[in-house]
C-alpha cells in the first residue's frame, strides 16, 4: 500500500512539474517573469510590463465573456459555452502577450538604431499627442467621460511617467539614478531573447 501511495505521489509530482513547465513556456508567463526579474533593477519598466500583462488579461477576459454570452443560448447547461469561453480567453491572452513581446523587441531595436535623444523625442511626441487627445475628449464629453476610458487614461499616465523617467535616467548625468543607455538596451535585448526562448 505504501509503495502505491509513493508511486501515485511521484506521478502527481511529475504531472504538476509538466504543467508548470508548460505554463512557463507561454508568452503571458514570460511577461510576468520579466516583470518580476526587473522589479528591483528597473521598477518603472517592471510596472509597465505588469500593466501590459494586465491589459492582455483584460482583453482575454473580455473575449471569453463575449464568447460565453454568444454561445450561452445554444448551451442549456452552459458547460460547452464555458469551455469555449476558456479556450478563447487563453488563445487571446497568448496572442496578445506574444504581440506585446514582438512590439518590445522592435522598440528595443529602434532604440538601439536611433539613440537616446531620438527615443526621448518619440516618447515626448507620443505623450503630447496622448495628452492633446485626452484634453479634446474631456472638453467634448466632460469629466464623467473618464469613467469609460480607464485603461487609456492609465496607459497615458504610464507613457508620461516613462518619458519623465527616461529623460532623468539617460540624459541627466547629475541624476542619482543615471544609467548607461547603450548598456541597458543591449542587456534588455539579451534578456528579452532569453525570455522568449524560456531561459
Amino acid at each position: 500500500m505504501r509503495s502505491q501511495f509513493k508511486a501515485m505521489a511521484r506521478r502527481i509530482k511529475a504531472a504538476a512539474s509538466a504543467i508548470d513547465d508548460a505554463i512557463r513556456q507561454t508568452h503571458a508567463a514570460r511577461l510576468a517573469i520579466m516583470a518580476a526579474s526587473l522589479r528591483r533593477a528597473l521598477p518603472l519598466l517592471a510596472m509597465l510590463l505588469l500593466a501590459t500583462l494586465l491589459f492582455c488579461l483584460f482583453l482575454a477576459w473580455s473575449s471569453a465573456r463575449s464568447v460565453f454570452l454568444v454561445l450561452s443560448p445554444a448551451s442549456p447547461t452552459g458547460i460547452m459555452a464555458g469551455i469555449a469561453a476558456v479556450v478563447a480567453g487563453l488563445a487571446v491572452l497568448e496572442l496578445c502577450a506574444a504581440f506585446a513581446i514582438v512590439i518590445m523587441t522592435a522598440a528595443l531595436q529602434l532604440a538601439y538604431d536611433t539613440g537616446r535623444h531620438c527615443v526621448l523625442a518619440l516618447l515626448a511626441i507620443a505623450s503630447a499627442l496622448g495628452l492633446a487627445l485626452m484634453a479634446s475628449h474631456l472638453s467634448a464629453e466632460g469629466i464623467p467621460a473618464l469613467a469609460g476610458a480607464v485603461l487609456p487614461t492609465l496607459g497615458l499616465c504610464g507613457l508620461v511617467a516613462l518619458t519623465i523617467w527616461f529623460k532623468r535616467a539617460y540624459l541627466r548625468p547629475a541624476y542619482p539614478g543615471f544609467r548607461d543607455f547603450w548598456v541597458d538596451v543591449v542587456e534588455a535585448r539579451h534578456f528579452l531573447m532569453r525570455a522568449a526562448h524560456g531561459e
